[in-house]
């Protein structure tokens, strides 16, 4: 276990789950993720990690609930310090409750796959984080996410005619929401790049349909 528990002296100040300018910090309403409210990653794991690090820039607290796939190593390549980190890897069935107490602990949370989520489960759950002020960071869809974010098309660059080394993976987010996400946008990024980071590829652009184009041939670096 790479993670230790944190204490709620330890938890931080709501400032340290405002992100700094960044890579995604770019795409998001306002150049930061909501304090206080649930953001989707739409099932992808690498999004997931990395919206993490994007909410604890400043070293702040973290933890993660359910995710027993989560690595240290892609998590500290991401940029998350694994020093403060928290890990409940397996709630079960009680995640629910889980999940309330570990957002009295740490400004950012992580949620794996739990299911279906039931409209009374997702109302406790959201005046949690309102009285925390804790952004919960969701691996699956969510049942009025402030905020959701997807890969819209991927893939691995770096191997050539059957061989070669994986160099990264070339992704297209889109982020659509409520408020100032009513319009989506979208953009090109490495998630992850040759170094494990996110970088960006092409600036975010506002989506004026709902086809996204094509990715466009970009070589590294």
């Amino acid at each position: 276990m790479f993670m230790h528990v944190v204490s709620p002296g330890e938890r931080g100040t709501p400032e340290a789950t405002g992100a700094k300018s960044g890579t995604l910090s770019s795409l998001l309403p306002g150049g930061k993720l909501p304090r206080g409210a649930v953001v989707s990653a739409g099932g992808d794991l690498p999004l997931l990690i990395a919206l993490a690090a994007e909410a604890a820039t400043d070293g702040g607290a973290w933890a993660a609930v359910g995710l027993p796939q989560l690595g240290g190593l892609a998590a500290a390549d991401a940029g998350l310090d694994l020093a403060c980190g928290l890990a409940v890897p397996e709630p079960g069935g009680q995640w629910p409750e889980v999940l309330a107490t570990v957002c009295e602990a740490a400004p950012v949370v992580l949620l794996g796959p739990v299911g279906q989520v039931a409209l009374r489960t997702s109302r406790r759950i959201a005046a949690r984080l309102r009285r925390s002020g804790t952004t919960l960071l969701t691996w699956q869809d969510w049942p009025d996410a402030h905020l959701r974010l997807r890969v819209a098309e991927a893939r691995w660059d770096g191997l050539g005619d059957g061989f070669g080394l994986l160099a990264g993976r070339r992704a297209r987010l889109v982020v659509a929401g409520r408020g100032a996400a009513a319009q989506p946008r979208h953009a090109e990024v490495w998630l992850p790049g040759p170094d494990g980071s996110v970088q960006l590829i092409a600036e975010p652009a506002a989506i004026a349909g709902a086809d996204v184009v094509p990715l466009r041939p970009v070589t590294a670096g």
